[in-house]
């Protein structure tokens, strides 16, 4: 005679066992791809836990999850320097992950164009971190914002002391082995965007590429002037938009690596013909909207990658 209790108790036990494996399933999906729809992330998750990505011995590049603005930290031994500073309402995440990864004071401070989703954070950097000097693209009066923000960070940059530097192409600086070269702009152009610094960083035998948010007039430029373009690294130009990151252009630079900072709130950005570019030329192509924060680690011959950082 069959036990049809003990076979009813194991009916339930696969029921219930299904049941939470597929409920396990859908936590994973939705932590991991439930960031547009504002479900907390990994990232959220280690951070709670003090959970975190290594900063390499080497250099290590902290392209930080700021929402639809631009913002990069790079650590080298005692040197630091930040690219792009996002805006000033997201700040926050900006500064979390600087103490996340004990960041001290700026050694340079690069400001690839004056739109607020470039700039707008950096008085609050400037102020809880401090800075040796600002590097900013030499521009015509007209292109200069005239609105509040503007005007608190450069009521910021004049109170802390901190050295203003015009840039163009040929101008740079190193720091302990490290190369920062400014390959563009290389004539004025008519909007801040085309404006943007385009910085060549060099450590080792790599090389990274910020290039803010040029155009793909910009980039022709750029070929036709015949600048090495190489790179191991390529921050993508103006959040993966649909007027940057031209065939040609990705071809000269190569990169092993491409990172999108862009915002899960963004609808334009990045476009879908852009990226399939982007993916044709590039062995491994991160987005923070996706990937949260993506920290790159080099060697100076070899690059790790690690999201969610």
């Amino acid at each position: 005679m069959q036990n049809t209790d003990a076979k009813t108790k194991r009916s339930k036990k696969s029921v219930v066992k299904a049941v939470l494996c597929i409920a396990a399933a859908v936590c994973v999906l939705l932590i991991s791809f439930g960031g547009r729809l504002g479900i907390p992330g990994w990232n959220d998750i280690f951070t709670a836990c003090s959970v975190y990505a290594d900063m390499s011995d080497g250099l290590s590049a902290g392209f930080v999850n700021v929402g639809t603005a631009d913002a990069c930290c790079i650590k080298y031994a005692d040197k630091q320097i930040l690219i792009d500073s996002g805006t000033q309402r997201l700040s926050q995440k900006l500064t979390s992950f600087l103490e996340r990864y004990d960041f001290k004071r700026f050694d340079a401070i690069i400001i690839s164009h004056l739109d607020n989703d470039h700039y707008g954070g950096a008085a609050q950097i400037i102020e809880q971190y401090g800075a040796d000097r600002i590097y900013l693209p030499a521009i015509s009066k007209d292109l200069i914002p005239s609105d509040d923000e503007y005007l608190r960070f450069t009521d910021c940059v004049k109170e802390n002391g901190v050295e203003l530097i015009y840039a163009g192409t040929g101008d740079g600086f190193e720091l302990s082995g490290v190369k920062v070269d400014f390959i563009s702009p290389q004539k004025e152009y008519t909007s801040r965007n085309d404006n943007s610094l385009v910085v060549r960083l060099s450590y080792g035998n790599n090389k990274f590429l910020f290039t803010g948010d040029i155009s793909s007039k910009v980039e022709k430029d750029l070929l036709n002037s015949n600048t090495d373009l190489k790179a191991n690294v390529l921050k993508v130009a103006h959040h993966g938009s649909k007027t940057s990151s031209d065939e040609e252009f990705l071809k000269a630079v190569n990169p092993e690596i491409s990172v999108v900072s862009v915002g899960s709130s963004d609808l334009s950005n990045p476009d879908y013909d852009t990226m399939a570019r982007i993916s044709s030329y590039s062995s491994s192509v991160y987005t923070t909207a996706d990937d949260y924060s993506v920290v790159v680690n080099s060697d100076g011959e070899n690059l790790t990658v690690y999201t969610d950082a």
